[in-house]
């Protein structure tokens, strides 16, 4: 069942976008117990966090049947947060199985060279690549954000996630300067820790495309319940 790319192309948005994370079979449970209006209420597209579902593909593709929302395929390395191998190509393992039903896969930048093979066969699908980097620690200089951003494109990658720890209001400041200026890929910015809810709202309305909440239990600080976040940003 592959995503309609003329429709279902979430880089072409012109609204900022709830991305619903899928991170464990728990999670999947509730929303496969959810009926297509529900699903519809909570998220505009789903992230299978391939990593830490840790399910075969024939299993996760069959709980997947009758999904109509577009899916985001991550499998994330274990330096920003993941749990899955630290070996390009297991990861890429993980999505290559699941590739037909993605509309967008997300990779690190900082394994954008080694996962390119998966890259360039999500291109010859029309599927969109986003190049993400994470600290949960701190939010690094303006140098090594706007550094991030530069480095997606010749990359070949289509847009870019930055999710850093926000731990000072100057902080927030900084990444809604490099939010709101113009930029030739689109941009996911949040923050987590104790600024994390706050700045998921104003980064989405300084453009911010896609804007995770949480499906279930909350999986990273600062999140947002993902249908409340959809609710909130339909109303910025």
């Amino acid at each position: 069942m592959a995503q309609l790319v003329s429709t279902r192309n979430p880089l072409h948005s012109t609204r900022p976008l709830t991305v619903g994370v899928i991170p464990d079979s728990a999670t999947l449970e509730v929303w496969t117990g959810m009926s297509p209006d529900e699903r519809e209420a909570t998220c505009d597209l789903i992230e299978l966090r391939l990593d830490t579902l840790k399910m075969p593909a024939a299993d996760l593709r069959q709980a997947l049947t009758g999904n109509s929302l577009p899916i985001l395929l991550t499998a994330r390395h274990p330096a920003e947060g993941g749990q899955g191998s630290e070996d390009a190509a297991g990861r890429m393992a993980l999505i290559e199985p699941m590739l037909d039903l993605a509309a967008l896969v997300d990779i690190e930048l900082r394994s954008a060279m080694e996962m390119k093979p998966i890259v360039d066969k999500a291109h010859a699908r029309s599927i969109q690549v986003i190049g993400s980097f994470h600290d949960f620690q701190a939010t690094p200089g303006d140098e090594v954000l706007r550094g991030a951003i530069s480095f997606a494109q010749p990359a070949g990658l289509d847009g870019v996630k930055l999710a850093t720890f926000i731990n000072t209001p100057a902080d927030l400041t900084r990444l809604i300067q490099i939010t709101s200026e113009a930029h030739r890929l689109r941009l996911s910015f949040m923050g987590m820790g104790p600024w994390g809810r706050i700045s998921r709202l104003v980064l989405a309305k300084c453009g911010s495309l896609l804007n995770y909440g949480y499906i279930g239990k909350s999986n990273a600080p600062g999140q947002w319940p993902a249908a409340r976040l959809k609710e909130l940003l339909a109303e910025l």
